[in-house]
């Protein structure tokens, strides 16, 4: 039997229940339906390539889907899931055009919870696309806070812009995706304030080898980082 550590399941315990329930921009039950397409976009065995056209996703989404958030939405997160080094600035205007700025920010951090917390289960032999149920609430729409255009980022940012690295400013526009997005971030990798320490290590990988881990990955996932 694999043993996960109690922080790291209770973390992502948190982190998928946020999949089925109610964000700012999204209701809950969009939620879970787009957290259901890149689930099945990052595990399908033929899945949707990156230039699938609106008819090709309504065919892909899971029946219901499309009642609870627009083909465009299910588009984008596919894509994201699937297929996100191959996303550029006029896709991601022509995105935006149609859903809003803070609308996508959110799904960026929506996927990056399904990416997370999938992966963790495919690892442990568990059903990677499983979701839990979902609940009927709708989006809080809580008013962001002062945004500011970015020059190391796309989307819109927390004023002031441009202060701290792309990663870490990129969802600050939508402070519930954002702690999504870093909460697990101590318990997978390594606490922010521990980042300066080249010697750190929480008794099992040391940094040297928890940062090999994290290269590979970011490899594989063609990250820019």
């Amino acid at each position: 039997m694999i043993q996960v550590r109690s922080d790291l399941a209770d973390v992502h315990r948190a982190t998928r229940e946020s999949l089925s329930s109610a964000g700012t921009w999204w209701s809950a039950r969009a939620r879970h339906a787009l957290a259901d397409t890149a689930v099945r976009a990052m595990w399908a065995a033929d899945p949707l390539p990156p230039w699938a056209t609106n008819e090709a996703v309504a065919g892909f989404v899971s029946p219901g889907g499309l009642d609870d958030a627009p083909v465009t939405a299910h588009r984008a997160v596919a894509r994201m899931a699937r297929h996100a080094s191959t996303i550029d600035r006029a896709w991601y205007a022509s995105i935006v055009a149609e859903l809003g700025a803070l609308e996508y920010v959110e799904l960026v951090g929506l996927v990056c919870v399904v990416a997370a917390t999938s992966s963790l289960r495919h690892s442990l032999g568990l059903d990677a696309t499983e979701l839990l149920p979902v609940a009927d609430a709708p989006a809080s729409r809580t008013v962001p806070p002062a945004l500011a255009d970015a020059q190391l980022n796309w989307v819109p940012v927390a004023a002031p812009a441009d202060a701290s690295a792309a990663v870490v400013q990129a969802l600050t526009a939508v402070p519930a995706s954002n702690a999504d997005l870093w909460s697990p971030a101590g318990a997978q990798y390594i606490p922010n304030e521990e980042m300066v320490d080249p010697k750190w290590s929480r008794g099992t990988l040391t940094r040297v080898e928890t940062e090999l881990v994290a290269t590979h990955v970011s490899r594989g996932r063609e990250c820019h980082y």
